[in-house]
């Protein structure tokens, strides 16, 4: 641990996903900031089908993903690191797949007793034709981020056109209940002892009704306002940090992880989403930076805390008794022993 600026770092990234430019600049920020705290060995890997193989013969010490959406972010290659042995930054397996899948999240959310907007699974436009729904409704792919195919919808004409240009993005779409109010953001990351703290919140202040891929796309910065830290009065925001500490733990995610939430009109909290792989696109613009900032933790000692969260994590998970351990402890002997 105390060699680990000597180690191999690869920053992994790219993937097949329509996430992968952001993925693409990620991968940049977090590697500038990698060099900045000292690690002298920092490779950027462009990781995708054919690319994924190299991983067997150059085995990295540590790598650290830079993923967003499908392959690196929804438990895919988590996978197939824990197979080759190589610690890596994040959520594990199950919690990444979970976050990944809209609809997942939202009934495990539900399950530990929060709030979620009611949601219908939607795989084929024949389907909505039989719907008796009631207006508005969001529109969104059950496992696709950046807000790409996510729309507010009014009517069933306008459910009915936006539906088929969402189904490009996913075999299945979501309906869900639109709530009207505010929005946050929480970044919660483990420190050096493992614990989880909450950053300081975010309110994006929409100047329209949702954070849609308009809104985000280049040119949209007038349609909202960033306001850090968010202005929730100190029993709403201790109310809406422990939800999040709490699904951060209780879904067992590691190293970092950024929850988007919407409070009613009557400040009931609704989650939205998860993501165990924050996009970091931007050192000064994008929300996990601007909360560090705001925090007074340089970007360089964040992504340090990462890569020791990562292979604390897994000394911590490989350190399991040996089969001749587990023989002693239950009094049994080993095969030829008399």
């Amino acid at each position: 641990m105390k060699n680990r600026k000597d180690l191999d770092i690869h920053v992994l990234y790219g993937g097949f996903s329509s996430e992968r430019p952001g993925s693409i600049m990620s991968s940049i920020t977090v590697s500038n900031a990698l060099i900045k705290a000292g690690y002298n060995k920092v490779k950027r890997r462009d990781i995708n089908q054919n690319s994924v193989k190299t991983l067997i013969h150059e085995k990295p010490d540590v790598a650290y993903l830079a993923f967003h959406g499908g392959f690196g972010e929804d438990g895919t290659l988590q996978g197939f690191l824990e197979l080759l042995g190589i610690p890596y930054t994040c959520s594990g397996v199950a919690a990444s797949a979970i976050s990944a899948d809209k609809y997942l999240a939202n009934k495990f959310v539900n399950s530990i007793g929060y709030n979620a907007p009611e949601q219908i699974v939607i795989s084929d436009l024949n389907e909505i034709k039989k719907l008796d729904v009631k207006f508005p409704k969001i529109i969104k792919p059950i496992r696709q981020g950046c807000s790409y195919g996510l729309f507010l919808v009014n009517n069933h004409n306008d459910l009915n056109e936006k539906a088929k240009f969402s189904l490009k993005f996913d075999g299945q779409i979501l309906i869900e209940d639109y709530i009207a109010g505010r929005e946050f953001s929480i970044g919660i990351f483990e420190n050096r002892k493992l614990q989880p703290i909450v950053l300081p919140i975010i309110e994006t202040k929409l100047e329209r009704e949702i954070f849609d891929y308009e809104t985000k796309y280049p040119g949209g910065e007038s349609l909202y306002k960033i306001i850090l830290p968010a202005n929730l009065g100190k029993e709403k925001n201790a109310e809406l940090e422990k939800m999040c500490l709490d699904i951060f733990s209780k879904l067992e995610c590691r190293g970092y992880s950024m929850i988007d939430i919407r409070m009613d009109k009557k400040g009931k909290f609704y989650f939205l989403e998860n993501n165990t792989i924050p996009g970091m696109l931007s050192a000064s613009e994008s929300y996990i930076p601007r909360m560090l900032r705001h925090s007074n933790i340089p970007l360089e000692e964040f992504v340090d805390i990462i890569v020791e969260s990562a292979l604390k994590r897994h000394t911590k998970e490989n350190n399991i008794p040996s089969e001749k351990e587990m023989v002693k402890y239950l009094g049994l002997k080993l095969a030829g022993e008399k």
